[in-house]
């Protein structure tokens, strides 16, 4: 299927939740097994992730009410408990959080953990004075498991006390990875690890940040949910302006660094690049971090000044390094399990408030345009 499924909600964190949950149960239950089953593969049983989808459930509670009403009506529209939901919703800090204190114990464990861990991807960030249009771009490939490929959504949320947005989000979570807003704030991101991580359990968690960050109607409101408290995981956090700002926020549990486009360019990917993190875990398991955000700002760079919608799904097409390029496929010589992709790609236009989605690898799927003030 090359087109992308798509839901657009109202106000009420409820009823978004339940029309959520209702119209993508299937998706919801195949999402929930792919995350149990790789969890299983290192470890971890069911019914103690479902006891961590417990707790996490009540930390979101305590720290976002909307963000549980959300996941609450998920859970009454899907038929899944709040557990499961919250699974879901955490799965980003679970692996960490569970295996933690072990994982520091062995290195086998570690490497397996964090082959469980965060997200893949790479990510880019256009000033206005690079693009043909003028305008301010992010973009992201988005690799993740190959089991959640076409059990994702574009959510569009219509509000009158927060700014409207749209955003790419898994089936089951509320807190959508990529977006822009009405206000003209997107954001891209990236999964890293430190040796850190798991330090301070039950902190905000990562997708719930990602929504808040859509929350904002201000550029400095955006950057808020990233740095105004402790994390339990690392991540990378790409925020940018429609008025032609971008700041990349590499995040660990107790420590901040920053990046700022260099001749109108940033790029990411997996292992920090800033310091004072701990010890970057994710090149030690997936070394072509290493290579793929120097290679998409080079690529871009060909075309700097003038750089067009075409350059920018060019580059993203890229198989440099084939099955694990920027363009990533699934690698074969890996358990079912385990095997990762580009489940979704995105290229944001913040100056017409435009999504474009591909919903999987940018080479095989054409880009969906998705508008915040867009019908279904």
């Amino acid at each position: 299927m090359l087109t992308v499924p798509s839901l657009t909600v109202g106000d009420d964190p409820r009823e978004r939740g339940r029309l959520h949950g209702a119209r993508f149960a299937d998706d919801i239950a195949a999402n929930l097994e792919t995350y149990l089953r790789r969890f299983e593969a290192s470890g971890l049983d069911r019914d103690t992730a479902f006891l961590e989808g417990t707790r996490w459930f009540a930390s979101i509670r305590r720290q976002n009410e909307d963000y549980a009403e959300e996941m609450r009506g998920i859970s009454e529209a899907s038929g899944h408990g709040d557990a499961a939901i919250a699974l879901l919703n955490a799965r980003y800090e679970l692996a960490f959080t569970l295996f933690g204190k072990d994982a520091q114990r062995n290195e086998a464990l570690r490497k397996e953990l964090l082959t469980v861990g965060p997200d893949g991807c790479t990510t880019f960030g256009l000033l206005p004075e690079t693009t043909a249009d003028g305008h301010t771009w992010l973009g992201q490939n988005w690799d993740w498991l190959e089991g959640v490929h076409k059990r994702n959504l574009v959510l569009r949320v219509r509000r009158r006390d927060k700014p409207s947005f749209v955003c790419f989000t898994e089936a089951g979570i509320v807190g959508g990875k990529m977006g822009v807003n009405e206000a003209g704030i997107g954001l891209v991101e990236n999964g890293l690890a430190s040796s850190h991580d798991g330090v301070n359990p039950y902190e905000k968690p990562f997708h719930m940040r990602c929504r808040e960050v859509m929350d904002a109607r201000r550029f400095d409101d955006a950057l808020r949910p990233i740095v105004d408290s402790r994390r339990t995981c690392s991540a990378n956090f790409m925020i940018g302006d429609a008025a032609g700002e971008i700041i990349d926020i590499e995040s660990s549990p107790n420590h901040l660094s920053y990046l700022h486009p260099e001749t109108g360019m940033v790029s990411h990917s997996n292992h920090f690049v800033g310091t004072g993190h701990g010890e970057s875990q994710m090149e030690k398991i997936a070394p072509n971090t290493l290579y793929r955000a120097s290679r998409i700002r080079r690529l871009l760079a060909r075309t700097a000044g003038a750089i067009t919608f075409e350059d920018m799904r060019t580059a993203a097409q890229d198989h440099f390094g084939y099955p694990n390029s920027i363009c990533r496929h699934p690698d074969e010589s890996q358990p079912r399990a385990k095997r990762t992709m580009t489940t979704g790609a995105v290229l944001i236009d913040l100056d017409s408030r435009t999504m474009h989605v591909a919903n999987g690898p940018p080479c095989t799927y054409p880009y969906v345009p998705f508008t915040v003030d867009g019908e279904e």
